[in-house]
């Protein structure tokens, strides 16, 4: 697929960072996804992005795994970089980039000896470009700003989702496409086209769905262009995943623009299958619903009322994270333990499971229609395969399940 977008040759290598981590060499993926390889490239994404920067082993690994102690940190970097060459070394009749990696008086950093294209690079180059021409040469500037942002597939290493030290990089890409998407916008408005703000849009759509002034400015389009019944099914299909997946009402913005459809229509939509349109998900939820304590507080008290007429159990679960002492981990620790049980929890649960992140170290599940024993093999399904995933070191994982009916009787499951 990547393949499409660009002239690769046999020469020239290619580095894939924003929406997917690839590593590309003439015919050849060099770089790999298995378990048993995710360390080593770990080192490798962290050497890519401090380019220019002497490394040092103990900073380069406190960096990467902060809850990790090494006796022998040099040592630990020796056996990554050994392993992480031989992965780079795909033809040993040519330079690769394993001879980018260079050590020095202790230190390791990148040494650019073989040249390779890197796509934040191409990126951050083209939105350079078209800012420096959208004053004198619009039409230019519209032309380059088009492919940065189609350039950018997605967040910064987004496998790295857990490491604190992609954070920075990710948001400062993340905010150059979103500016990049308006001012190509503004750009476009000064020419009316907006059958092209409306491809833009839609692009932008699938990568930052929670963007509110993306939606609002594709609403607008649509409406400029007569697609008025478009525009309504949007704003609806919008503000229903705001309210699913967010708790958040429809903002004042977004009011406006529900007026302005209202106002184009002329009229009240009397046609049901466009009714059942609007009502319907964008995208069919694969697994439990994630959401904010409020949401989750407001569907509990539904779910309370419903199973009180219905004599149906509806069971509250926690899953909490202490140390073996009782008490809280390390605030980074505590951080990434948390988001991997959450992704846990939320591939492992049914549709119409609830999910809330209640405090920094507590998370709640809503479970409709199970017994007692079918709660407590969830928790202990999800716990299985956290300890299948990830190492239970230096933290202890407490489960208790509870009917919503009486909220004195919760059990305890060790």
């Amino acid at each position: 697929m990547v393949k499409q977008n660009f002239n690769n040759d046999q020469e020239t290598i290619y580095i894939y960072t924003l929406g997917k981590f690839l590593i590309l060499h003439g015919d050849n993926i060099v770089s790999e996804s298995s378990s048993r390889s995710r360390r080593m490239w770990e080192v490798f994404k962290f050497m890519l992005s401090n380019r220019g920067k002497s490394l040092f082993p103990e900073f380069i690994l406190s960096s990467i795994w902060p809850e990790e102690d090494y006796i022998d940190p040099a040592a630990v970097m020796r056996g990554l970089m050994f392993r992480l060459k031989h992965a780079l070394n795909v033809d040993e009749n040519n330079k690769s980039l394993s001879d980018n990696l260079a050590y020095t008086h202790g230190s390791y950093h990148w040494d650019e000896k073989v040249k390779c294209w890197i796509d934040y690079d191409e990126f951050e180059s083209l939105v350079k470009q078209a800012h420096a021409l959208s004053s004198n040469q619009p039409d230019r500037a519209i032309e380059l700003y088009q492919k940065a942002v189609d350039l950018y597939k997605g967040e910064y290493l987004p496998e790295s989702s857990f490491s604190d030290w992609v954070v920075p990089l990710r948001s400062y890409y993340h905010n150059m496409y979103l500016e990049s998407v308006f001012t190509v916008i503004d750009l476009l408005k000064h020419k009316q086209a907006y059958n092209e703000i409306i491809s833009i849009c839609e692009k932008a759509v699938n990568i930052d769905y929670y963007e509110e002034k993306i939606h609002i400015i594709l609403i607008e389009a649509l409406l400029a262009e007569g697609l008025n019944t478009r525009a309504k099914v949007h704003y609806n299909e919008v503000t229903s995943a705001y309210y699913r997946d967010m708790g958040i009402k429809p903002s004042h913005a977004l009011k406006n623009i529900y007026r302005l459809i209202n106002h184009e229509n002329g009229n009240f939509e009397l046609d049901l299958s466009i009714i059942k349109q609007s009502l319907r998900n964008k995208e069919a939820s694969k697994g439990a619903y994630l959401c904010d304590a409020d949401f989750f507080r407001y569907i509990y008290n539904l779910e309370l009322e419903k199973s009180e007429r219905s004599k149906k159990p509806v069971y509250l679960t926690l899953l909490a994270v202490t140390g073996p002492d009782n008490k809280l981990p390390s605030p980074v620790y505590l951080k990434t333990v948390m988001g991997r049980l959450e992704e846990i929890c939320l591939n492992s649960l049914r549709k119409g499971d609830l999910v809330t992140r209640w405090n920094e170290a507590q998370l709640l599940m809503l479970l409709p229609d199970l017994t007692k024993e079918q709660a407590v093999k969830v928790l202990n399904r999800i716990e299985s395969r956290y300890l299948s995933k990830y190492p239970l070191k230096g933290i202890k994982l407490h489960k208790k399940v509870t009917p919503l009916q009486h909220l004195d009787s919760d059990i305890d499951i060790f």
